[in-house]
């Protein structure tokens, strides 16, 4: 399916879209900046996406989605995005479709493992005289010993 913009759908990684058949948009008022007007025009943008439902994702990355984005899910299993920072709607469903593009990408991004370092000699060595000079520090507490006649 073709938007009348001739795109597929929202394009999160090259190559990889999101239908527009999926992404629900609704407009509703909210407070913020723009007086008045915020008040009564409706420029904030709220998109809805099913993640369980999408034909844009394999298995394993529903499972990772749905796994990170546990908190973010409405009771019908949908992801909401809410953008009101704009005072124009058009603004507004820019920042919320980039918002989800780049959630998406940066929750399917593979974690990088970290690599076990071993300490060096000299770390090692500096470690252990560090250490000696405390347990100096702490034997030669309480010895000392006046001349008390």
């Amino acid at each position: 399916m073709e938007s009348p913009d001739g795109t597929r759908g929202l394009e999160w990684r090259e190559n990889r879209w999101i239908p527009w058949s999926e992404i629900q948009l609704k407009q509703q008022t909210r407070g913020g900046p723009g007086g008045q007007h915020s008040n009564r025009s409706a420029t904030a943008v709220e998109i809805r996406w099913s993640i369980r439902e999408s034909r844009a994702l394999n298995a394993m990355e529903k499972e990772t989605l749905l796994e990170v984005a546990a908190a973010r899910l409405d009771s019908q299993g949908n992801l909401r995005i809410v953008a009101s920072e704009e005072r124009s709607a058009s603004r507004n469903r820019e920042r919320a479709l980039e918002r989800l593009a780049e959630w998406l990408e940066m929750s399917l991004r593979r974690k990088k493992s970290r690599t076990a370092t071993r300490p060096t000699h000299s770390s090692r060595r500096k470690r252990l005289d560090q250490k000696k000079r405390r347990s100096q520090i702490k034997k030669d507490r309480g010895k000392f010993r006046g001349d008390h006649d």
